[in-house]
């Protein structure tokens, strides 16, 4: 036997070994430090998570994020324009890098925003800037990372080639290109890798109320290790955290989503 042959039967038995953690087994349970020494189990995913297979293959099922502010980090390093500014939307901040996290809970958790609420200080008003749901009303299953890069090049001033011709004029959305993680479970000592899906694509616009981003599947773990598909990013309100990355615009609350997935599994 080879020794990449002897590789492949490894995972192979990894994979069957998270297929029947996640049928429930009883090592399976995520596990996390509560109050006083007490210890918490986190409900296997079968019990929060829906999926639903039609008749062509394709599984559905949707999750609810809402991100942590104080998380956010942003390096602007590596930005085109003037690093030490944050006038995001009329310099060329494009080449900055950040990271934040949220807590993932099942889809339908977060409640629709209903009130429209003003943004920033004299702008037009949504029901996506509405603060809709607090950290107390229930416990996360799960995490949401999610890393990437600043798109946003606010230079009014066209670029030029060097005979003159216009390459590129200004853009404001949409904001980022980031991959995502939707970790299906709590990630403690005894569970550093519950299971998960990965996507990539565009994030956030300027006009919440159409901001719809269709992202790309790009890999999982467990049962999602072969998924292939996409999902389907919507605004839902804010949260009562402040995204700590806008000095220019202090209390700034951080948003919710909600995420449609669409897989073949």
């Amino acid at each position: 036997m080879s020794m990449e042959t002897d590789r492949r039967g490894l995972l192979l038995a990894a994979g069957a070994g998270t297929l029947a953690a996640a049928a429930g087994s009883a090592p399976a349970l995520s596990r996390a430090q509560g109050r006083a020494g007490s210890t918490t189990v986190f409900p296997p995913i079968e019990q929060w998570l829906k999926l639903t297979t039609d008749s062509r293959g394709i599984t559905r099922f949707a999750v609810d994020v809402a991100v942590i502010g104080n998380s956010d980090t942003i390096d602007p390093s590596g930005r085109i324009g003037p690093k030490d500014s944050q006038d995001y939307f009329n310099i060329d901040v494009r080449g900055d890098t950040f990271q934040v996290e949220g807590a993932l809970y099942p889809g339908g958790t977060i409640p629709d925003p209903t009130i429209l609420t003003e943004g920033r200080p004299g702008g037009r008003k949504s029901r996506h800037y509405q603060i809709n749901w607090d950290f107390k009303a229930k416990e996360p299953v799960g995490h949401w990372l999610s890393r990437g890069w600043v798109l946003i090049n606010g230079q009014r001033e066209p670029a030029r080639d060097t005979r003159g011709t216009i390459v590129e004029t200004a853009r404001t959305e949409p904001h980022l290109l980031t991959d995502h993680n939707y970790v299906f479970g709590r990630m403690t000592p005894d569970n550093l890798t519950p299971e998960m899906l990965v996507s990539n694509g565009m994030d956030d616009g300027n006009d919440p109320d159409k901001e719809v981003l269709v992202r790309a599947i790009t890999g999982g773990t467990g049962r999602f290790r072969f998924a292939t598909g996409q999902v389907v990013e919507h605004r839902l309100g804010r949260n009562s955290t402040v995204l700590r990355s806008f000095s220019n615009f202090p209390g700034a609350h951080a948003p919710n989503y909600r995420f449609e997935f669409e897989l073949k599994l």
